[in-house]
């Protein structure tokens, strides 16, 4: 997550002038490490789905939410070193920590830090050992219910610490969602593509994925790779007998590289109309991706790279094409590599004439480049 994709969350919880399960704002930092150690755990263990965010800089809702902002100097402000180090010094049960990650935004003229805390299906998170330092923390499980934190000498109730397991182990999702998942971690399948058409996931066999035969096909980004064979075939996600969804799949390279086939995008720069081909990691052809490509995250094949752009959400694609759209100057003045010029010329000996034009793609891709390497 960008402070641009953030600022936006952000702003909003602050106008609605209240707290609630998933947030929580602090005019000041915390007075000492026993406080920020309860909220953290609230937070991480708030039923919500989605991050959660200790937004500090910002006054408490009693007092009309205001951004009061916090100094350079400001007693007691960490930076996302600190944060990682105090939760890596806790005694978490089983070393299982809340993922987290600080982001400074400049609000009304005024810095605000906001601690993310990512929606991790990980929870309950607790202590092995109790926790002193102006609040004294015991090994119980702590949750945020609406805008209120469980009391440092309580327990969350038992029903809402059955819900956490729940959503730790995946039994609170639709099949789809599961699917999805598991998906994301492909350790625990069972697959051997290279000789199988089908995997399962050891752990919950129900759940499969079954491969359809392949057919010969061409798109231009088949020349991208020495061997410009292509196949296509079709990939089912299973529960049980059911068919979840369907995604197509791709060989490339003469079946040495093997991917989800890619979306393609339109986009009007230049004064006409160029493409590129993408991934978006929160749809179900995103989990695919995930999952082929643990073992190869660089989508290259004998020196050769796919062309194809890997995006985290639909925030994150519209801040790609708002970066384009503004620095097209220095679109226009991007060489295409030596590796594009050469599947052009491929594609031309061919006799092939595509409306997608691989030097665009491999300019767009070099300025992907760029704007990643900002974000």
């Amino acid at each position: 997550m960008s402070p641009a994709s953030l600022e936006p969350i952000i702003r909003e919880l602050i106008a609605s002038k209240r707290e609630g399960d998933y947030w929580d704002f602090k005019a000041k930092p915390h007075e000492n490490k026993g406080s920020l150690l309860h909220d953290v755990l609230c937070l991480a263990n708030s039923l919500h789905k989605g991050d959660r965010y200790l937004i500090l800089g910002v006054e408490d809702p009693m007092k009309g939410a205001a951004i009061v902002g916090l100094g350079p100097t400001e007693a007691g402000r960490k930076t996302q070193s600190n944060f990682i180090d105090f939760l890596r010094d806790q005694k978490f049960a089983g070393g299982n920590r809340p993922t987290i990650k600080l982001i400074t935004l400049i609000l009304d003229g005024l810095e605000v830090d906001v601690l993310v805390i990512a929606d991790v299906p990980a929870k309950p998170y607790w202590l092995t050992e109790n926790y002193t330092d102006g609040k004294r923390l015991g090994q119980q499980v702590y949750t945020r219910v609406g805008d209120t934190n469980t009391p440092v000498d309580k327990s969350a109730d038992v029903a809402l610490v059955e819900k956490m397991w729940r959503q730790r182990f995946g039994l609170d999702l639709s099949p789809t969602e599961r699917m999805r998942q598991l998906l994301r971690e492909p350790a625990g399948w069972d697959v051997g593509f290279d000789t199988k058409r089908n995997a399962y996931h050891r752990s919950f066999p129900d759940y499969q994925i079954k491969r359809s035969a392949t057919e010969p096909f061409w798109e231009p980004y088949s020349h991208s790779f020495f061997n410009k064979n292509s196949f296509l075939g079709m990939a089912e996600f299973i529960y049980n007998s059911t068919i979840l969804f369907e995604l197509e799949y791709v060989y490339l390279d003469e079946r040495r590289l093997l991917l989800p086939a890619p979306e393609t995008e339109q986009i009007a720069l230049l004064g006409h109309e160029m493409h590129y081909y993408y991934y978006d990691l929160s749809e179900p052809a995103g989990d695919f991706f995930t999952f082929l490509t643990s073992k190869n995250p660089t989508l290259e094949s004998r020196g050769s790279t796919a062309p194809f752009l890997v995006f985290r959400d639909k925030a994150n694609h519209q801040a790609f094409r708002d970066y384009l759209s503004a620095n097209q100057i220095k679109l226009a003045d991007i060489v295409p590599s030596k590796s594009a010029q050469l599947a052009v010329q491929a594609l031309q000996r061919d006799g092939h004439s595509p409306s997608i034009d691989l030097l665009e793609i491999d300019r767009i891709g070099q300025l992907y480049s760029v704007w990643r390497g900002t974000t």
